[in-house]
C-alpha cells in the first residue's frame, strides 16, 4: 500500500473522509502562499491538494490504496473540475473566500498604544525603552483552536465556512450582507472540549515585555510603529503597536527641525578680542571660537552640530550676549572713562575696547 499521501495529510490509511478533510484543512492553512509567510511553501501545497484529489474520492482512493499512484493517474477533466470544486469550497472555509483574494477577509488585531518620553540627549544619540504591555496573543495551550486537545468539528452554524449571511430591513428594502458566524467566531470549527487555558476563545491576554529602538534623532510627537505586536485575532492576524514619542525641553538648548539654538554669555573684553568659549551640546559640550569684535546679538552657526536626520545632520546655532556689568567698582568706574576720552566718532565702543586694552 503507498503511504506517501497519507503521510502528507498526517493521516492514517484506515482515516475517516471527515478526518481527511479536518487534516487538509490544518495543512493547507499552513503553506497556503498567502496565508502565512512564515511557512508558506507552494510546491509543498500543490503536492496536499494533490493528496487530497485522491484521498477525498472513494473510488479515487480504493486505485491508490491497491495501484498507488500509477493507478490513479490520468484523471478526467470532469474530476479535475470536481477537485477544483472541492479545493474552492475547503479554500472558502480556511480563509472566508477562493485563493488569494481570501487573505484580505482575515481578521485584523487591534493595534496598541504607548507613550514614552526621551530626553534631548536619548533623541540626540538613540535610545532602548522597554514597555510592559498587555497583549492578547494565539493561546499555546490548544495553538488558536480553543479545543482541548485539539479536537473539532464542524460549526453547524455555517457549515465550516466561518461566514454567515444576514438579511436587513432598510428603507430601500431588504439587504443581504455576509458577516463572521457568531457561533464559531469565523473559524468554521466547534471545540469538542473547551481548552482550560483560553475558555475556548482561542486567544489569552497576558502581560509581555517589548523593547523598542527609538531611532537618533527622533522629534517630538513622532510615531514609531512596531509591526505585528499589536493584539492578535483568532484565525487572523496581529495588529501593531505605536509608540508616541515626547522629547523634553532641554535647560540650554533649543531644537527647531533639526537645528539647535543656544545663548551664551561672554564680557565686553572677550567680545571685544576674541576668546574660547564652551558651548552645551546633547553629545558632550564642545569649544567654539569667538573672533574678536564680536557684536552683541551675533549669531554663529557650527556646521553639522545639530540633530541627526535622514539626510546628515542640521546645524548648531550659537547667539552671543555680551555682558556689560551695571554695577562698577572704582578701578572699573576709571578704566571705562579713560574708554570714553579716548573713543573716538569714527570707532564704536568695542573697537575702542580693543585698543585701549591693545
Amino acid at each position: 500500500m503507498s503511504k506517501e499521501y497519507y503521510e502528507l495529510l498526517g493521516v492514517s490509511e484506515d482515516a475517516s473522509q471527515d478526518e481527511i478533510k479536518k487534516a487538509y484543512r490544518k495543512k493547507a492553512k499552513k503553506y497556503h502562499p498567502d496565508s502565512n509567510k512564515d511557512t508558506a511553501d507552494e510546491e509543498k501545497f500543490k503536492k496536499i491538494n494533490k493528496a487530497y484529489d485522491v484521498l477525498s474520492d472513494e473510488d479515487k482512493r480504493k486505485k491508490y490504496d491497491r495501484f498507488g499512484k500509477q493507478g490513479v493517474q490520468g484523471s478526467s477533466s470532469r474530476g479535475q473540475r470536481r477537485a477544483a470544486n472541492n479545493f474552492q469550497d475547503i479554500f472558502e472555509q480556511i480563509f472566508g473566500g477562493g485563493g488569494r483574494r481570501g487573505r484580505s477577509r482575515e481578521a485584523q488585531g487591534e493595534n496598541l498604544k504607548v507613550q514614552t518620553t526621551v530626553s534631548l540627549e536619548e533623541a540626540y544619540n538613540g535610545v532602548e525603552k522597554t514597555f510592559k504591555v498587555s497583549r492578547k496573543s494565539e493561546c499555546e495551550a490548544c495553538s488558536g483552536s480553543g479545543a482541548e486537545n485539539g479536537n473539532t468539528s464542524t460549526c453547524s452554524n455555517c457549515n465550516g465556512r466561518g461566514k454567515v449571511e444576514q438579511v436587513q430591513r432598510t428603507p430601500l428594502g431588504r439587504a443581504r450582507q455576509v458577516v463572521e458566524c457568531p457561533e464559531c467566531s469565523g473559524t468554521g470549527d466547534i471545540p469538542e472540549e473547551a481548552c482550560t487555558e483560553c475558555s475556548g476563545s482561542g486567544i489569552t491576554e497576558k502581560e509581555e515585555t517589548i523593547t523598542v529602538d527609538i531611532p537618533e534623532g527622533v522629534k517630538d510627537g513622532q510615531r514609531l510603529r512596531v509591526r505585528g505586536k499589536g493584539h492578535t485575532a483568532r484565525n487572523g492576524n496581529s495588529g501593531d503597536l505605536y509608540v508616541f514619542v515626547s522629547v523634553e525641553p532641554h535647560d540650554s538648548l533649543e531644537r527647531r527641525d533639526s537645528d539647535l539654538y543656544t545663548t551664551v554669555k561672554i564680557g565686553v573684553g572677550d567680545a571685544a578680542l576674541g576668546t574660547k568659549i564652551t558651548v552645551p551640546h546633547p553629545d558632550s559640550e564642545i569649544e567654539v571660537d569667538v573672533p574678536s569684535g564680536t557684536q552683541p546679538g551675533q549669531v554663529m552657526r557650527v556646521s553639522g552640530k545639530g540633530m541627526p536626520s535622514g539626510w546628515g545632520s542640521g546645524d548648531l546655532y550659537v547667539k552671543v550676549d555680551v555682558d556689560i556689568p551695571s554695577d562698577l567698582s572704582v578701578e572699573q568706574r576709571e578704566v571705562m572713562e579713560q574708554l570714553r576720552e579716548t573713543e573716538s566718532s569714527e570707532k564704536n565702543f568695542f573697537e575702542t575696547v580693543k585698543d585701549f586694552i591693545s
